[in-house]
């Protein structure tokens, strides 16, 4: 019976060591957004090249990674996608601000973008672009970058604990709005807003992102996406302090 169990165990940690390799895998391949080698790969997660090939071979058949046969490179899979889009969807912050996001980018007639913390990062989950704007800025679904980075991230991050007392973001607190050019990339900026949950906890960022030119005084629109942040919490259940 001992070593019944023991082989169990064995197993287990052996199923736990393979999908924790895995997982590092694909994590590799996310950051590599035109395709890998496998020397890359094994240079990005120390993995073992026969290690490699064989959780390659797993995750192509599977669909979540592919390969190139001219450059031998392999990159995340359509597979990636439907779970990123599925997990996305769940949501819901995403599924309540659909409504005003898109009135968002219909007022300004500028691309509309929600945007949520995952650890470190901030990642967009949803985005609603004018469809009349030849130039618009490359911020799209899945996009990820540190947190308190743009004008997204430092909305989030002013009212979360961990910026509470950044005196950097004092001003993003005080206006309830934070305003980026040219941080994020070259000719791009930002103006966002927190969301807040039933909790009063802020839980995500709404905003618009543009091509600097056609943001001269991202002023003007501060009220526009205040409002915008305002409906989604509100969807979201959160209601405002009564005065006592």
């Amino acid at each position: 019976m001992a070593d019944a169990d023991e082989d169990k165990r064995g197993r287990r940690s052996s199923g736990s060591r393979t999908l924790s390799r895995g997982l590092a895998l694909l994590t590799a391949l996310g950051e590599h957004g035109d395709g890998a080698t496998v020397s890359g790969l094994a240079e990005a997660t120390g993995l073992d090249r026969a290690v490699l090939y064989r959780l390659l071979d797993t995750l192509t058949a599977e669909g979540f990674v592919t390969r190139d046969p001219e450059t031998r490179k392999y990159r995340l899979g359509l597979s990636m996608l439907e779970l990123g889009v599925r997990a996305a969807q769940g949501l819901e912050v995403r599924r309540l601000a659909g409504p005003p996001l898109r009135a968002l980018s219909e007022d300004t007639n500028e691309t509309a973008c929600l945007a949520v913390r995952d650890r470190d990062d901030l990642v967009v989950v949803e985005v609603i672009e004018p469809g009349d704007r030849f130039v618009q800025v490359n911020y799209r679904i899945g996009f990820r970058h540190p947190l308190g980075v743009a004008a997204h991230g430092k909305a989030l991050l002013a009212f979360l604990p961990d910026g509470a007392r950044d005196p950097s973001l004092q001003a993003v607190r005080q206006r309830g709005v934070a305003y980026t050019r040219d941080e994020l990339e070259p000719g791009a900026s930002g103006v966002a807003a927190p969301v807040f949950d039933h909790t009063g906890k802020a839980v995500a960022a709404v905003g618009i992102v543009a091509p600097t030119a056609r943001l001269p005084e991202p002023e003007a629109i501060a009220l526009r996406v205040l409002r915008s942040a305002r409906e989604i919490s509100e969807r979201l259940g959160w209601r405002p302090r009564r005065a006592t």
